[in-house]
């Protein structure tokens, strides 16, 4: 019994590290290839490219290769599970998997909407310290984005450059940058730009202030909420990798996969544990997020 454990485990870690190896060989060929294309691609369609860039993803760096091997792991053991005869439980597992994979991507994308209001406050503080010195709308903003370390506001602030450049109006500019980065403290600064002529330095100063403070306050405060939701964050982690253990436990032993694999009924009755377990998960995890984002 304990060898066909090991053997289990040892058949689902050689597949996760074929799948795995065979995911990094094809985004390595894929790279190569795009690297040969970018290099034999003429000049004048290289400049073209410059003056219309992307902008990149909004996400966070790492947490892709997290949602792949979760899944990875929950289709190993769906496959697992239908080669020895628990179909029902293989639906499910597989539906848990891609449900998983959709959820840390959203989550993926709220933490990098996070960070990008910590950019803004950043772009913000170097806005008034360059308007300081160079009272022009995007005279200031030309300087401020040159301290940017957030490659997705500094993309949108730059194209927003570049369209000015171009001839469109600071209306059309500021709506643009607006657009794109999607962000409460982000419209209230264009908003302060947008009334920068019908204002004097004085003024335009002392209400960026207040956004930067107003800001400022909002860091500390999401600070010290995370501080305080730490422990309770830490036992929501704790619950879902053991209810993950011990759903795959019930897959791979041999002595338990036994007997929930017997019968239609049984295995209904390990898709109902799981489902409330996932489901008591969920919530929790939604009650965290919901007070993490009161503080944005």
């Amino acid at each position: 019994m304990f060898e066909s454990l090991i053997h289990g485990l040892f058949v689902g870690a050689s597949a996760l590290a074929a799948g795995l190896g065979g995911y990094v060989v094809l985004s390595s060929i894929s790279s190569f290839v795009q690297w040969v294309y970018r290099r034999r691609r003429p000049n004048w369609v290289r400049q073209m490219e410059k003056q219309q860039h992307a902008l990149p993803v909004l996400s966070v760096k790492q947490n892709h290769l997290g949602r792949s091997i979760t899944l990875g792991i929950a289709m190993i053991l769906a496959f697992k599970a239908a080669v020895t005869g628990g179909i029902l439980v293989a639906v499910f597992l597989s539906a848990v998997g891609i449900a998983l994979y959709v959820y840390l991507g959203s989550r993926t994308t709220s933490l990098a909407r996070e960070q990008a209001t910590d950019a803004v406050g950043e772009l913000i503080a170097a806005y008034y310290s360059a308007y300081l010195v160079i009272p022009t709308v995007f005279g200031a903003l030309t300087e401020a984005s040159k301290t940017q370390t957030n490659a997705f506001l500094q993309s949108a602030v730059q194209r927003a450059l570049d369209s000015f450049s171009t001839g469109k109006t600071t209306e059309e500019v500021l709506t643009q940058l607006d657009r794109e980065v999607q962000n409460a403290y982000l419209s209230q600064f264009a908003f302060i730009l947008r009334h920068t002529s019908e204002s004097n330095q004085k003024e335009i100063l002392n209400t960026l202030r207040e956004l930067s403070n107003r800001l400022d306050q909002r860091k500390r405060l999401k600070d010290r909420s995370r501080v305080a939701l730490a422990l309770v964050s830490g036992t929501v982690r704790f619950l879902q990798a053991a209810n993950g253990a011990v759903m795959a436990l019930a897959v791979l032993a041999p002595f338990w996969w036994n007997f929930y694999s017997s019968s239609i009924s049984h295995q209904a009755l390990l898709m109902i544990g799981g489902a409330i377990a996932l489901l008591g998960s969920w919530y929790f995890e939604n009650q965290l997020t919901q007070l993490r984002e009161r503080v944005l």
